[in-house]
């Protein structure tokens, strides 16, 4: 009797899992599915991009050579493209392409434009793109332009915050401000992160300034008395002659 009971119970349990399959096998094929495309998916992403790479690098090399040969129109069309598109090298390409405006026809304002399609304040070789396009706005800019131009990076505790605040103090330096000039320079000297080039060029700088003018409530400082120097009494003419033994003409 038990063993009809268990025939039974094993009947229903196949019968309500055949129901179940019937009902949501689907689900399980699509999910099959997903997992089988995804990795092939992946695969061909892989594949690709590894393709998209190779083509890119390629395209660099011929406007890189273009440069090289002094083929300015040829390098600026290739760095172009490359510089105006979203693929992973065109941060590099768009420095070339500011390097080859200047080169070819030393467009400041092409060069500065190049530049800017890559800078940025997140990114090294963004930081690296914002420093270059500002040393060239520095020509014609002001301070106060500079440091609108640069926001935050000159804030940053970072070798770009430090070029950012030479830059600064030396626009400073140049339309007379030598105090904030001075000021900027001496925390160059100190602060951290700062490459040696740039403090180096600060103890120059500090030294090359002209002297700090004395404050309206600090008196000068007084000249010192010259002082007595003692000689030994010279003697008269005559008197080293007589000493001598000769006679005065």
């Amino acid at each position: 009797m038990a063993d009809i009971f268990e025939e039974v119970e094993e009947g229903l349990r196949q019968d309500k899992a055949a129901r179940l399959w019937k009902k949501y096998g689907v689900f399980a094929y699509i999910a099959a599915g997903l997992l089988i495309g995804g990795v092939a998916l992946n695969e061909y992403l892989d594949s690709q991009r590894s393709q998209d790479l190779e083509a890119q690098s390629i395209a660099f090399e011929q406007a890189d050579r273009a440069l090289a040969d002094q083929d300015y129109q040829a390098a600026t069309t290739g760095f172009d493209d490359l510089a105006q598109s979203d693929v992973e090298i065109a941060p590099l390409a768009a420095n070339f392409l500011a390097e080859t405006r200047l080169s070819g026809n030393a467009d400041r304002d092409a060069a500065i434009a190049a530049l800017e399609l890559a800078a940025n304040s997140e990114t090294p070789i963004g930081k690296l793109s914002l420093m270059k396009a500002a040393y060239l706005k520095s020509q014609t800019a002001s301070r106060a332009e500079l440091e609108t131009y640069l926001g935050t990076l000159p804030e940053e505790e970072s070798e770009f915050g430090a070029l950012a605040l030479e830059l600064i103090a030396s626009k400073a330096a140049q339309e007379g401000d030598t105090e904030y000039a001075r000021q900027v320079f001496n925390e160059l000297r100190f602060l951290a992160n700062v490459p040696e080039g740039v403090s180096q060029r600060a103890v120059r700088a500090l030294a090359a300034l002209p002297a700090a003018a004395a404050s309206e409530g600090e008196a000068a400082p007084e000249a010192m008395p010259a002082e007595t120097v003692e000689t030994d009494d010279i003697p008269e003419a005559g008197e080293a002659a007589s000493i001598d033994g000769d006679q005065p003409e």
